[in-house]
């Protein structure tokens, strides 16, 4: 178990630039060379995942995610930066010397090796047991390799392969694998395959989990429980983790703290709930939450007065202040979909027209759009029917809105919030 920073860590690769040149034959030939100019995929990331903490790296694809997983597994080169596991800056160390283990999200499992052997396979190569510090005196090994072609059950065991049997047994019982360790790859299924891959990083004991989008290729059932299944294990062995994922439910889920990214840079670390309830800026309060948070732009006129060409909206007296030291009048108002109330004519904000209908049994999420260019997204708890070209009155629930400068995206934060 370690804490792992990353401090102000750069990466970026060279673009590319294509020639065609004309051959001796006439054929065109296309050639590709660096170029001066260089794509920068992570800038200024500053990250500490504590010990044992079970840290989500969350965003759209593209943001840098992977990148910074693979920048603290060796798998690609900083361009600038450190990174620690522990009190050790492992930057100039290469892979198998960080002690670290990743899941990769296609298993990357050996399919000419059993269940068995595809967990040994990496404790036979790290020399992690106490035994296998040791060399193997020299009658030993002649032993092995004298029996090596004779039927398993009267071969010597090395002192060495007894404990990793006995880790790999212990990895199989934890993670309820126990029957498949005689079977190939090709003969379990997508959940079974994802346990194993698990199994092979836990054998190793290592400082630091990695996982890359590892339950993508999953069912939606399956992926649900192998995530609580994945969380428990990790609290189980108390070993600092950092997931990778696009999926906002897997980061809310399973995280203890989240790291939503974009474009190459973190916009929020936090507790799932405080990315939730109180998004940094305008990409985190899109991104986070299903359906996402509503954005309308208003105007603020004075006082505690948000005025839309739809509407106007008084807001609580806590806001005055806040509105006035930000300095501006162009603001983006977010309300998520379940703080809208259908309400009657007399007391409503505004109507929309229902453009579609999704019931799910324990919601139903209801579309339309405040303008042409101003969709809305409207959720209900109830048994109500809602039929597309209905008309709604709906009210705001006030003490629930977020404000974003317009400018800057950033959040004004009421101080009864903090």
């Amino acid at each position: 178990m370690a804490q792992v920073i990353f401090e102000n860590v750069y990466k970026s690769f060279p673009r590319r630039k294509t020639e065609q040149n004309t051959t001796s034959d006439g054929s065109k030939a296309i050639k590709s060379q660096p170029n001066q100019n260089s794509v920068n995929v992570l800038r200024n990331i500053n990250l500490t995942v504590e010990d044992g903490e079970f840290m989500v790296l969350v965003g759209q694809s593209g943001c840098g995610k992977s990148t910074l997983l693979r920048l603290l597994a060796g798998l690609e080169t900083l361009t600038g930066g450190n990174i620690y596991i522990g009190d050790r800056s492992v930057q100039s160390l290469p892979p198998k010397a960080r002690d670290i283990a990743m899941v990769f999200q296609n298993y990357a499992l050996y399919p000419h090796l059993d269940v068995y052997n595809n967990i040994a396979f990496g404790l036979r190569r790290s020399q992690q047991s106490s035994t296998t510090k040791q060399k193997s005196s020299s009658i030993e090994n002649t032993l092995v390799g004298m029996t090596r072609n004779l039927p398993r059950n009267i071969r010597y065991v090395s002192s060495k392969e007894k404990e990793i049997s006995k880790q790999v047994k212990s990895v199989a019982r934890l993670l309820q694998i126990e029957p498949l360790l005689s079977r190939l790859p090709k003969e379990l299924s997508g959940g079974q395959k994802q346990r194993v891959a698990l199994g092979r990083a836990i054998a190793r004991n290592p400082q630091v989990f990695l996982m890359d989008e590892p339950l993508s290729n999953l069912d939606a059932k399956l992926r649900t429980e192998t995530r609580g299944q994945i969380v428990q294990l990790q609290k189980q062995l108390d070993i600092t983790t950092i997931y990778v994922t696009h999926d906002q439910t897997e980061a809310m889920t399973m995280g203890d703290r989240i790291a939503v990214m974009n474009q190459g840079q973190i916009q929020q670390v936090a507790k799932p709930l405080e990315v939730y309830n109180h998004p940094a800026n305008l990409f985190v309060a899109g991104f986070i939450g299903s359906p996402p948070m509503n954005l309308l732009s208003v105007d603020w006129v004075g006082n505690s007065t948000l005025q839309h060409p739809q509407f106007k909206l008084t807001l609580p007296i806590d806001w005055s202040q806040l509105l006035r030291d930000s300095n501006t009048r162009s603001l983006v108002l977010g309300i998520r979909p379940q703080h809208f109330t259908i309400t009657d004519a007399e007391t409503r904000d505004f109507s929309v027209t229902v453009d579609s209908v999704e019931a799910l049994g324990n919601e139903t999420y209801i579309y339309s759009s405040l303008d042409t260019q101003t969709p809305l997204t409207i959720s209900i708890f109830s048994d109500r029917l809602i039929h597309p070209g209905e008309n709604l009155p709906l009210k705001i629930n006030p003490d629930k809105i977020h404000l974003f400068n317009a400018n800057t995206g950033e959040s004004i934060q009421p101080c009864f919030r903090k």
